[in-house]
Order: structure tokens, then sequence, then C-alpha cells
């Protein structure tokens, strides 16, 4: 432990490859949660690859694993190299060593700060399925394996593991973690709620998703399932991210639905935009530790329809039968459903708009702040 016990401001190293450019949950979860400990006047140390200049931050060098580079340069991911003299110095200065994911970046940190007494925070932001189903594994031998080997190498050699749900939490628990856990939603930040903007387009029933364009999201079942409905021609398909499967779902587009799907790559104030211009938010994936973009969708008053998938943690979020889906045809039920009842669909706004409230990132903060301080100060 720390010779020097904080006292209310806390000295935090954030550990993760890609801090600044790429947009995937677990980054924009740690920016946003950096932001706030800075802004109340902890220290945050940031251990990432990156070229952005911060006075805070250790920038270690990028590099990509031969077989995963096409992949990772399509999602604007990077490893960082661990290079052990910078971050044994970057941990001298911190009271608590906080690893996003477990990776080899990830490992060797976590090796150094438990030698150095430092306690020990991990994050359970990708589940074992996402990082198989990338490449194209679907075993569900491997997928034992990886949760074997990281949760008996990296996540049992922490001091805390905080899950962003209570499905995260009860998933990491059945492959053998032991322990403790706290459930810490990613949460939402104030500038996702309901504003004004023009439609772009207005006399069409807009269906929005938002999400990397990979395997385990499914969002070719989107494509298919609006193919299959009577009113195809009166709907709009908007479909912002990027990702190993961009060409395959432009390409399916183009057969199915004529090329009338809008592909994005937004920045947040411009999904924000669509958050409040479209009329449902729909979300295929199959495998998922929570769903931020399902929060922010909420938030900004749009309903949500989900996907039931057994691995999924976003099935939460549905807040009745007609809010969830199973297949793709009874996705297609549920899209003409939504498109007949535009009353409803106004009653499910108000409702969804209420239920967000319990996922403002504010909570979340004090949440991860109390969490801190009990091992900072222990």
């Amino acid at each position: 432990m720390p010779t020097d016990q904080p006292t209310e401001n806390l000295r935090i190293g954030m550990v993760l490859d890609t801090f600044s450019d790429a947009r995937n949950g677990a980054v924009i979860s740690t920016q946003r949660f950096t932001s706030l400990l800075r802004k109340d006047g902890h220290r945050v140390i940031i251990i990432s690859s990156g070229n952005e200049t911060d006075p805070d931050k250790v920038t270690l060098r990028a590099f990509y694993p031969v077989f995963a580079r096409r992949i990772m340069r399509r999602m604007n991911y990077v490893f960082a190299w661990p290079d052990g003299p910078k971050i044994r110095a970057a941990l001298e200065k911190v009271d608590i060593v906080h690893v996003q994911i477990p990776f080899y970046l990830g490992f060797v940190t976590a090796r150094i700060a438990r030698k150095m007494g430092k306690p020990l925070v991990a994050s359970f932001h990708v589940q074992a399925e996402q990082l198989l189903y990338n490449v194209r594994l679907k075993s569900a031998w491997l997928v034992k394996l990886a949760y074997w080997f990281i949760i008996r190498f990296f996540y049992n050699k922490t001091d805390l593991v905080i899950c962003p749900s209570r499905f995260a939490e009860t998933e990491i628990r059945r492959y053998g973690l032991s322990v403790p856990t706290t459930v810490i939603s990613n949460g939402v930040t104030a500038e996702y709620q309901v504003l004004d903007f023009p439609r772009k387009y207005p006399e069409k029933f807009v269906i929005l998703t938002v999400g990397r364009n990979a395997v385990e999201k499914r969002q070719e079942w989107l494509i298919r399932a609006v193919a299959n409905s009577r009113y195809k021609n009166e709907i709009k398909v908007i479909i912002v991210g990027n990702g190993p499967l961009r060409d395959d779902l432009v390409a399916l587009s183009q057969t199915l639905l004529g090329g009338d799907v809008d592909f994005e790559y937004l920045q947040p104030s411009d999904v924000i935009r669509l958050y409040n211009t479209s009329d449902l938010y729909v979300h295929c994936a199959a495998v998922e530790v929570e769903c931020m973009t399902a929060i922010e969708a909420m938030a900004c008053g749009l309903p949500l329809l989900i996907a039931d998938a057994p691995l999924s943690a976003a099935k939460q979020f549905a807040i009745s039968g007609r809010h969830s889906f199973s297949s793709i045809s009874d996705l297609t039920r549920q899209i003409e459903f939504w498109y007949e009842n535009p009353e409803l669909l106004r009653q499910a706004k108000t409702q969804y708009l209420e239920f967000a409230g319990q996922y403002r990132i504010e909570a979340s903060f004090q949440k991860l702040k109390a969490a801190y301080m009990s091992l900072a100060t222990a």
C-alpha cells in the first residue's frame, strides 16, 4: 500500500490502450469519468498510446498484432506497448491503479502495480465472446478457456472488479471470479437530453442504431427486418458506427433496400441530433455488458427495441415485451407495431425519458469515487 495515505483528493493511474481516438464504450466511459474526476479535484494520470498533449499523460508506443491489424484499424483502436520503466515511474505518483481492459498493457501494468503494493481496480468492459466473435471464432470451449485465462491471471489478481450491470457481474462470477465486485453503470452525461432539431427525413419513420459494425452487433438483422416489412418504403434506417463489417452491411443494404440506408460515423453532438430526430432506436447485439448507446437514446427520449439475447445486458432496458425481440421476423413485427401506433410510441418516449433518469453519470461517479477512496485508504 502507498506509504503516504491520500486524503480527500486522490491520485489515480488510468490504464487503457487507446484513450483519445477510439469511440467504443470502454474508451468513452473512461474519458467521461476521467473528466469528472479531474473536475472534482483528483489527479488522473493516463497511461495509454496517443499523441495528444496532456501533462498527466504517459504516452506509450502504439502497435497492431499482424493478425488483427485490419479489424483494429477499422475500429480506430490500437494496443499500447507496456514500457515497464515508464509505467513504474507513473505508478509511483498514484494512490490507486485502474486498468480498463485485460490486454497486454493491462496485464503488465497490473503485475507492476501488485509488486508495488498499489490498490488495483479493473473494469469488466469486454466479454470473451466479443473478442472471439470478431476473429470468427464461435466456440463454447474457447469462450470458457478465454474466461479462465483472464480471470485467473488478471481479474482474480485485483482488489475490485467494476461491472457495468448486474448481468455483467453475474457473467464474470459464473466463470470463476472470486474477488469483490461492484456494479457501476457507465451512465450518461447531461448533453444527452431532449432537444429540438429539424428532421432530415420528416416524411419517413426513422429507425436508428449506433455501434461498431461488428459481428456481435448483428446490425444486418435490422436491414433484413426492414426489408421484410410491408412498410419498408416508409422507413428510413440510419446506422452510425464503423468497423470490419461496414462494407458487408453497405452491400446488404444495396441488395435488400436499394441502398436506402444511411451509414454514418459521427461526433457525439451529431449523434445527439439523430437521437432527437429518430422515431425508434433498435439494438440487435448478441453480446453486451451494458449498452451505453441505449442509455443515451432513452435519455434523449427515444423509445427502444432491444434484442432479447442471452449474452446481452441490454435487454434490461426493454420496459415491456413490445420493446424487445428475439428473431428477425419478430423484429419486423415489432417495427410494424410501432409504425402503426404513433400514439403509443409517443407514450413510450415519456416512459423511456423517465427510466433514463436512474442512469445519469453523476450517480455512477459518486459510486466510483467511493470505491476508489475505500481501497486507497484501507
